[in-house]
């Protein structure tokens, strides 16, 4: 059967409070943090936004500790990452912890550097935070393409946007519409009124309801 492109599927991932959901919600145009208890990203979430006509499926994934499983499926169910770096605080302990779920899922990923329109923002000692756990960003001796953003005036997230489909167009991501589906199980729950369901991500073929 012929492969088709297929939209990529994105997973936003590091340490908590360094803007994942803020810049998915900025891109979404919608408000999903205050749906959170706490402002804290407790489930892996999948969006579809588009950019430039193109669909890209978003998965905001949890920076806490205590959601490093969370954070380890939303990578493997991704074809690409975005990985979340605070510019006033640089590299912290669940960036690398996001940083190993992405090694150990064998994806690509671009880093976003946010929080630039903070008064403490250093984008230099961001980058150099980086550089010392051996990611080395385009311009400090790399290859890995950063976008510099800001959440709260959407600085920098088009130019974000841009390179994950550039990103998207090199890995040649597809699918073949006509198999049957496969894919992951991001989340599953049980309603009372509803019974048992489930979140997922089709990455080939086509899911159909009977």
């Amino acid at each position: 059967m012929a492969r088709t492109p297929r939209p990529p599927v994105i997973a936003v991932m590091g340490h908590i409070d360094h803007g994942k959901s803020s810049l998915l919600d900025y891109i979404r145009k919608a408000n999903i943090v205050a749906g959170e208890a706490g402002g804290i990203t407790q489930h892996v979430a999948a969006y579809i936004a588009l950019h430039n006509e193109r669909p890209v499926t978003f998965l905001d994934t949890p920076g806490h500790e205590a959601f490093r499983a969370l954070r380890t499926r939303g990578a493997a169910a991704a074809d690409i990452a975005i990985l979340v770096v605070a510019a006033d605080e640089g590299v912290m302990p669940q960036t690398l912890d996001a940083l190993s779920a992405i090694k150990e899922a064998g994806i690509p990923f671009i880093v976003a550097i946010t929080k630039i329109d903070k008064n403490n923002a250093d984008v230099e000692h961001a980058k150099m935070s980086l550089v010392e756990h051996e990611v080395f960003v385009e311009g400090m001796g790399g290859d890995v393409a950063y976008a510099l953003v800001s959440s709260k005036t959407g600085e920098g997230i088009s130019e974000l946007l841009d390179l994950v489909l550039l990103v998207s167009d090199l890995a040649e991501i597809t699918a073949d519409p006509e198999a049957s589906a496969t894919g992951f199980v991001l989340e599953s729950t049980q309603d009372p009124k509803r019974g048992s369901s489930a979140t997922i991500i089709v990455k080939d073929g086509t899911l159909a309801v009977e």
